[in-house]
């Protein structure tokens, strides 16, 4: 079983299980139509939708490789050639990115409330852009500011979910 299936089974899995939670949230007199489960349950369902596609993903190209197909002399003796040692460093560099990562969402978390929401996200998503590998350009710092606007406009005006603005925004 490849980490791509049980990575997608797992998925399947918690979003059967968060779905499961969302219909046990109760509806106030105060609800809307959707009602306060309704956000939750098109998560649970993204969730599940996502797990069955990698998991597709994963028994499809499992498939493939399982089909005999001539190999060149050079890549069967690359692969016994190959080091024992790269998977294990392959590893602990994959962990370093992942603690990148935290390390720019905890950034994230420290200036929200300072300079509120649309300049965080816009900061977040410029850093995440570019610790991803994307070469420094004003197309980075376009896209980070539509991201924001984007969220802003999601969360705050088709939402109604009001976000932090910030301490910034009193001293002009």
């Amino acid at each position: 079983m490849t980490r791509e299936l049980m990575g997608g089974l797992l998925a399947i899995l918690l979003g059967g299980g968060y779905f499961a939670m969302a219909l046990q949230i109760r509806a106030s007199a105060l609800a809307d139509t959707v009602g306060p489960a309704g956000l939750p349950k098109v998560l649970a369902l993204l969730m599940i939708f996502l797990g069955l596609v990698l998991s597709a993903q994963a028994l499809l190209s499992g498939r493939r490789k399982s089909r005999p197909a001539a190999e060149p002399a050079s890549a069967a003796d690359a692969d016994a050639d190959a080091d024992p040692g790269d998977e294990i460093q392959g590893g602990l560099a994959g962990l370093a990115r992942a603690g990148g990562l935290l390390a720019i969402g905890i950034g994230y978390l420290l200036i929200v409330r300072t300079v509120g929401y649309v300049p965080a996200i816009a900061a977040l998503i410029v850093a995440a852009t570019l610790y991803g590998g994307a070469a420094l350009s004003w197309r980075v710092f376009a896209i980070g500011i539509a991201g924001a606007v984007l969220y802003y406009t999601l969360f705050v005006l088709m939402l109604g979910i009001p976000l932090p603005a910030g301490h910034l925004i009193s001293l002009f």
